[in-house]
């Protein structure tokens, strides 16, 4: 019997920490999220959040992990079930406070019913990027200066849950992530660069959010991250070390090193 689920979002992650367990996941997703490469075994609604739960204990489930970018849904109150509507005035007053706050209520719902919330961290911990450069070229002089400047726009940024990563060139903020994620940010970049000097350099920056819940919601890469800060005109991304998963990591570097492109992982 299946004893880990994922409950899964969108991307490449959940694939690969299918690929971390040592038995197959049973694969959970919510109606409007699908995960790259993989099978859904039970989808749900967020509307119906208690009967899930209490599905999954019907399935002897004991350990919960949450991976993948996933898609805010609409709440529709005539769809839910009496037991999950008790508890949309607490889930309203979380998903309004923000991407960490949502997942916290989750992560401490989910809890309550018995289950082991775990993360990559605690599921698979070859997937998280270990400190030091990664790439065969070293980030310069001035691109460790604005990975530093990147840290301190996210740190300040913090407290409102805005996002996780930024990017920065000559200690310029060019944008900074919001709700639609880092490849939202690189397009715009991309899209402006060509109007305004500097046109070229300029580092990524993606960190965790200072005490946000680690389990879930970490910052990722991988080789779309890449494409798309070359079609930005970057030069470097730096990334927090141990607190940011790589993904299909010989894939991401071979295209960094192919680009020129300098790949670091800060304490």
């Amino acid at each position: 019997m299946k004893q880990v689920a994922i409950i899964a979002g969108g991307g490449d992650l959940p694939l690969e920490l299918a690929r971390q367990l040592g038995q197959p996941p049973l694969i959970c997703a919510m109606d409007n999220n699908r995960p790259n490469g993989l099978d859904v075994d039970i989808s749900f609604s967020l509307s119906r959040l208690v009967p899930f739960l209490r599905l999954l204990e019907d399935r002897n489930i004991t350990t919960i992990a949450l991976a993948g970018a996933a898609n805010r849904p609409r709440l529709d109150p005539e769809h839910f079930d009496p037991e999950t509507a008790s508890l949309l005035p607490e889930m309203v007053a979380a998903m309004r406070s923000g991407d960490d706050a949502t997942l916290r209520w989750i992560i401490a719902l989910i809890e309550e019913f018995g289950f082991e919330v775990k993360g990559v961290a605690d599921l698979a911990p070859s997937l998280l990027v270990p400190a030091g450069v990664l790439t065969a070229r070293t980030p310069s002089t001035a691109e460790r200066a604005d990975a530093e400047r990147g840290e301190t726009i996210l740190a300040a940024l913090a407290p409102v849950d805005v996002g996780q990563g930024c990017v920065v060139v000559s200690g310029l903020c060019l944008g900074v992530e919001a709700l639609f994620g880092t490849d939202a940010l690189l397009l715009g970049v991309s899209s402006h660069r060509p109007q305004r000097e500097p046109t070229t350099g300029g580092v990524l920056v993606k960190r965790a959010k200072p005490g946000q819940e680690t389990r879930v919601d970490l910052p990722t890469m991988g080789p779309d991250t890449v494409a798309n800060a070359v079609a930005a005109r970057l030069t470097g991304i730096c990334v927090q070390a141990d607190k940011t998963i790589l993904l299909d990591r010989a894939r991401t570097l071979r295209a960094a090193n192919a680009a020129g492109l300098a790949i670091w992982a800060a304490p």
